[in-house]
Parts: C-alpha cells; sequence; structure tokens
C-alpha cells in the first residue's frame, strides 16, 4: 500500500511540473532520483494449527453426510461428531444379499446336475458290467459247438462293451472336471460378492464418526476449499475434521498469482486478523506453493499458497478459521533510482528509456533489477536529476542516440 501512495503522489508531481515547465510539449515526464523503494505483497487467508490431529472418513465407499456437529464446538473424547445417511448403503447390502442367496441356489443346482449325471454313468457302467459277465458266462469259442461267425459275433460285442466302459470312464472325468471349472468360477463370483456384502455392513456399522480426542472441532476443507456438509457425498480416506492444537498456529495465505513477487522462505510479514484489526502480528514465510491454483469453484483467477508462522501466540483471538490479511515484507525500504513501469521498454532482449534532451528524447539502454507493482530499479544507465518520458514521444521528436 505504501508503495501505491508514493507511485500515485510521483504521478501527481510529473503531471502537475509537465504542465507548468514543459508547455509545449504533450508527453508527460518524470525526473529520476532516489527514493525509499520498497516491495511489498499483500494476500488474504486464515488462521489455522500447526498441529493436528485428523479425523478421516470410515468405511471403503462413498457415504452420505446426514448430520454434523456444529463447527468450533468443543467435543469430548467419544463423542458422535458426524453420521451418515443409511438408506443407500441398506439398499446396495439387499441388493447383494438377494445375489449371494440366487448364486447360492446356482451352486446347489450345480452340484445337483454332476450328482444326477455321475448316477447316471454309474447306472450304465452297472448295465455294462453285467453284460460283461453275460458274455463271460456264455462266451464258448469251440467251433465243435458255434460256428465262426457266431464266435466272432461274441468277440465283436465284447470290443464294443470295453469301449462303452471306457467312454463312461471318460464321461465321468469330464463331468468332474467341468463341474470343478465352473464351482471355481462360482466361487470367483461368491467370493466378490461377499466382499462387496461385507464392505456394506462395515460401512453400516460406521455410520456414526466419534472424535477419538478432546478439544476444539475445526472441518477440513476439500481441494476447492469446501468443508463437509449435510447432503455432500466424502470418500473414504478423506479428512472430514481435525482437533487442532491451539498452542501453536499458524497462517495459511493466498497470494494472486500476478502479485507474487520474489517470494521466498523466511521473508517478514505482517498479519492483522478481521476480527482484531488494531492488533498486528508478525510472523514470516515458511512455505510457498511450487505452482499457483484455482481456489473458488469457476473462478479462473489464480493464486499461491503460502504457509506463514507466526511469532506472537494468542489463544483468546487466534482461533482457526478466523479470517486475515496479510503484507509480506519482500524488500525493506531502502533509498534506490527507481522509475515508474510504463516508462521502460523492451526490445532484443534490451531494456531501455527516453531521456529528455533540450525540446527532442533520446532512446537509452538501461539495466534494471528488482521491481514492484508501480516501480522498477535502474541499476544502470540513469543518473539522478535525468529526466524520461513517461509514454512513447512522437517519432519526429526522438534523435538518434
Amino acid at each position: 500500500m505504501k508503495s501505491r501512495y508514493l507511485a500515485l503522489g510521483i504521478m501527481a508531481v510529473v503531471f502537475v511540473s509537465a504542465c507548468t515547465t514543459e508547455e509545449k510539449s504533450s508527453v508527460p515526464l518524470y525526473e529520476v532520483k532516489e527514493i525509499d523503494f520498497s516491495i511489498e505483497v499483500n494476500g488474504f487467508g486464515e488462521i489455522e494449527a500447526a498441529q493436528s490431529q485428523k479425523i478421516m472418513t470410515p468405511g471403503r465407499r462413498p457415504m452420505t453426510i446426514s448430520w454434523l456437529t456444529p463447527e468450533n464446538t468443543y467435543v469430548e473424547k467419544g463423542e458422535i461428531i458426524a453420521r451418515f445417511d443409511a438408506q443407500q448403503i441398506l439398499k446396495d447390502s439387499r441388493e447383494e444379499e438377494l445375489e449371494l442367496l440366487s448364486l447360492q441356489q446356482d451352486i446347489v443346482k450345480s452340484n445337483a446336475e454332476q450328482n444326477q449325471a455321475k448316477q447316471d454313468i454309474d447306472s450304465d457302467q452297472i448295465f455294462v458290467k453285467q453284460e460283461f459277465d453275460f458274455v463271460d458266462r456264455f462266451a464258448i469259442d469251440d467251433l465243435r459247438i458255434y460256428s465262426q461267425l457266431e464266435i466272432i459275433d461274441t468277440l465283436a460285442n465284447r470290443d464294443f462293451l470295453e469301449a462303452k466302459d471306457d467312454f463312461l470312464t471318460w464321461k465321468e472325468t469330464s463331468i468332474v472336471d467341468q463341474h470343478s471349472s465352473e464351482m471355481a468360477v462360482l466361487g470367483i463370483r461368491k467370493k466378490g460378492m461377499q466382499t462387496k456384502y461385507d464392505q456394506h455392513q462395515q460401512a453400516l456399522s460406521s455410520l456414526e464418526v466419534v472424535s477419538p480426542y478432546s478439544g476444539l472441532l475445526v472441518y477440513e476443507k476439500d481441494r476447492r476449499g469446501e468443508k463437509p456438509a449435510i447432503g455432500q457425498t466424502v470418500f473414504p480416506g478423506r479428512p472430514i475434521a481435525q482437533i487442532p492444537n491451539l498452542d501453536s498456529m499458524q497462517a495459511t495465505l493466498f497470494i494472486q498469482a500476478n502479485e507474487a513477487i520474489d517470494l521466498a522462505k523466511g521473508l517478514p510479514l505482517s498479519i492483522r486478523l478481521d476480527a482484531f484489526p488494531n492488533t498486528l502480528f508478525s510472523g514470516e514465510i515458511a512455505f510457498v506453493s511450487g505452482f499457483p491454483r484455482s481456489i473458488e469453484r469457476g473462478n479462473p483467477v489464480t493464486y499461491f499458497e503460502v504457509t506463514a508462522t507466526l511469532l506472537e501466540q494468542d489463544r483468546s483471538m487466534m482461533q482457526p478459521g478466523r479470517k486475515l490479511t496479510a503484507e509480506i515484507n519482500v524488500k525493506t525500504p531502502s533509498k534506490t533510482l527507481v522509475v515508474p513501469l510504463q516508462s521502460l521498454y523492451f526490445e532484443n532482449g534490451s531494456s531501455y528509456v527516453y531521456v529528455k534532451s533540450g525540446s527532442n528524447f533520446v532512446k537509452r539502454n538501461v539495466a534494471s533489477g528488482r521491481k514492484n507493482l508501480f516501480l522498477v530499479e535502474i541499476t544502470d544507465g540513469l543518473s539522478s536529476g535525468d529526466v524520461i518520458a513517461l509514454s512513447a514521444p512522437e517519432q519526429k521528436i526522438i534523435q538518434e542516440s
């Protein structure tokens, strides 16, 4: 804010001087000189606990919240803080139970079919055995008693019975193998259904979330910045709430991406709580996110997330979730030669300004340093007292350097 007021003051002086001393020129001017130059970045955020005990969403399936304890309530260990809707879980559980019963009937039917097939084979094998006994009892290969054709017919009948017996043995083995494969498939299906059914039963037994600790209850935000609410579906393993350690608080800040200048760990900052605007707290940056992100659904503006350590702790003021504004001191004020940002131009990798020379202007290359939202350091190419143009002059009054 100091830099903004300073820049506005400079611009006012520049335009006044341009109108009084250079009435013939329409180009706004600025006299280069050393001023107190600083870089401050503003942000907003809220207080949070540096240490907390998280409470996770139970179960293994998404569930819908039906009731919540009000946030910032002091809860005792074992006290219920949330309940989930059981209707959908009960419906899914009953459907899975019916599927299991139907599958069990398929298993019983498959066993019955195998037993019936084996009984049929056993009956055929008994009949073949009786045929063997009959053939063996009356088989006579004496040509004096039976003709040669009758003897051949008897031997062929025996070969047929042997082939039939082998076929029945193979068929029995085939039925056993086929049944084993079918039972293996049914077993896999049953195991999967049983697992789902068990998950439903576990979910039904986890419809209430209790606090594992005593303390102040604070709900956790998701990646979109939204806290749990009644009717919201939450996924297993997601932190739903936390019990913060109120003796160790920190600040989470959001800095708009196009204003985040030279943010780094260790930079000092000051914060004011919205609830206590007259009290100033100091701190320093502990962490800066690697890339900006949107913090509001449907809003394309992106922010860097900054975590700040607070050098003073006050439990009576610093409650989790309290909103704040912050000012980060990227560069402390010091006498520096600066020019307004709009007076600096770039071409082919070089920066330059238009320096006034009599009634004309000369294009001069300069070396620039750090900048804030309004001013930029000049490290080489200009001297205190030089007068430069704040906007590009007409081509006819530009001299070759």
